[in-house]
């Protein structure tokens, strides 16, 4: 008994220092403190180009802390308890981190294939319902200021041929170059004035080569976002990272094309627990890339409309402009 007592105090008090690093985590975030300052990612972009060693990054406090094998972190991750791990809401969670992975980046099919097949699947796209849509709400929604570049992420890898995950990334990137001929058709400009760029790191050699091919320019993270500023069009579908979050940061952009912004969703989060035939299992209440009061707040200055994908080759979009 005298152990069963002493367990549940030990998790008494884990759970009210997990609840005060909670406050104080959405206590920066409600007061307008940045979680993804651009100068915090250009210093990072910095030292992964030196090559260092170890990686510094400031946490919520202005305290620089080492890190490694962590990946950005929305407010939602920073703030909800994880039922099977839940001392880690006590460790430090800066939203900004650098993550190693193994990579093979060696290519599974020859290029003329893969071009072969994007442009077989571009031909789809472009006679499609989706693109018609799209390219109409190009033309037609408010835009207030003149559009430079176009900034994707997470339009995954081309080279994965024959299966539904590699029909989505050809026609997301057939998409870039819709989005880029009707803005320069918009705007007036030559076909060199708007220049396209794309962060994903399932991007291998082939995938490379195709890029150059169709006129995208592959930027390592964190570069995709320094990339953008007040002439950006953002592009970006189900990303394994908080793209919106960070966005809201680092830039406001000219346009954002992404997964739809939810009117209502809290910051703070809760695992939700099912039992089914007495077995429990713990649902993770966020997606990779949720929303916040702070992304709600900057597409309220938008104008926005849904892109309607009745194929599914990007979910749930929306299409936000001023």
């Amino acid at each position: 008994m005298a152990s069963s007592t002493s367990t549940m105090a030990v998790e008494e008090e884990q759970f009210g220092s997990a609840e005060q690093k909670i406050r104080h985590v959405l206590k920066a975030y409600t007061s307008g403190k940045l979680f993804f300052p651009r100068h915090l990612l250009e210093d990072l972009s910095r030292q992964i180009d030196q090559g260092s060693d170890e990686v510094h990054i400031a946490d919520l406090d202005g305290v620089p802390q080492k890190h490694s094998l962590k990946v950005p972190s929305c407010i939602q991750s920073m703030t909800a308890i994880n039922p099977f791990m839940p001392d880690e809401i006590l460790q430090d969670q800066p939203p900004v981190a650098i993550c190693y992975t193994r990579q093979d980046r060696r290519h599974e099919n020859p290029l003329e294939e893969v071009h072969k097949e994007f442009v077989r699947q571009r031909e789809v796209w472009q006679t499609s319902e989706a693109c018609e849509s799209l390219q109409k709400q190009l033309a037609t929604l408010a835009l207030t200021r003149p559009i430079k570049k176009i900034v994707c992420f997470a339009l995954g890898t081309m080279d994965r041929l024959n299966t539904r995950c590699a029909t989505r990334s050809h026609m997301q990137h057939a998409a870039v170059e819709t989005v880029a001929e009707a803005l320069k058709k918009r705007q007036n400009h030559r076909s060199d004035e708007i220049q396209c760029f794309a962060q994903d790191p399932a991007y291998d050699d082939v995938d490379l080569e195709l890029l150059r091919i169709i006129g995208i320019t592959r930027l390592e993270d964190p570069k995709g976002f320094l990339e953008i500023d007040e002439a950006t069009f953002v592009f970006s579908v189900s990303p394994n990272v908080p793209v919106k979050q960070i966005v809201a940061d680092v830039q406001w952009p000219a346009a954002m094309l992404w997964n739809t912004v939810r009117p209502c969703e809290p910051d703070v989060a809760k695992w939700q627990k099912r039992v089914k035939n007495g077995e429990i299992t713990w649902v993770c209440p966020y997606t990779t890339d949720p929303d916040s009061s702070r992304v709600r707040r900057m597409v309220g200055h938008y104008e926005q409309a849904t892109v309607f994908d009745t194929e599914d080759w990007f979910g749930d979009l929306t299409l936000y402009m001023r």
